[in-house]
């Protein structure tokens, strides 16, 4: 008997070209893709958020390669812009609304966030040791605790860490060999958010049939 294909498919939808090196990276790691059939979608920004991110789900639902995905889940990453008190840009109530079973059922199984407190850089900062290393920070100037908080810092505070020693922090594909040399491990162990996701995506895994 032939193998069925997987019912459950994901549709990953990114704010910038930051967040795609990143996550490239993390999917690779942590999900084995080839069980699941993946879509991805680049924001290009948190302007308008809404709006986008509806219409790349409206995009997904008529892409003939995904008619046969009965349950797809949507999973849409991007930066809070502030602490944990500042309120997202995202509308995730609205759109899983706009997306639920009416007289026909949704074949939208779910919509996720994954935000980053400040931003995405902020993470990075749970291994300060690599970006040490990557800057070629003399050992005997790096120091390990200068940020305790990495809910306090962001990309600007990382741009200014690498203007320090000589470098330049571009956002986009530029940080693709600067994030190869994080240990994504040690930024997995210390981000909630990143574990509630892996969790999740490894929940829609099933038996070949």
């Amino acid at each position: 008997m032939s193998s069925l294909k997987n019912p459950k498919s994901m549709l990953f939808l990114y704010e910038g070209e930051t967040e795609k090196e990143f996550y490239t990276l993390f999917l690779n790691k942590y999900i084995e893709r080839r069980k699941i059939r993946t879509n991805f979608g680049n924001l290009n920004g948190v302007y308008d958020i809404n709006n986008k991110v509806e219409s790349k789900i409206k995009a997904y639902l008529a892409n003939s390669s995904f008619t046969d995905c009965s349950e797809i889940n949507v999973f849409i990453a991007y930066d809070r812009e502030g602490d944990r008190n500042t309120e997202t840009l995202l509308n995730v109530d609205q759109l899983r609304k706009n997306f639920s079973s009416g007289k026909r059922k949704s074949r939208i199984s779910s919509i996720n966030e994954i935000v980053a407190t400040q931003d995405l850089e902020s993470w990075f900062f749970h291994d300060i040791e690599n970006i040490y290393k990557f800057l070629r920070v003399p050992k005997g100037r790096r120091n390990l605790k200068a940020y305790p908080n990495c809910e306090a810092v962001n990309n600007k505070i990382l741009s200014t860490l690498f203007h320090k020693y000589g470098k330049h922090y571009q956002k986009g594909k530029r940080v693709r060999n600067f994030v190869s040399s994080l240990d994504l491990d040690k930024i997995y162990a210390n981000v909630v958010e990143l574990q509630d996701t892996v969790n999740i995506m490894r929940s829609l895994y099933v038996s070949a049939s």
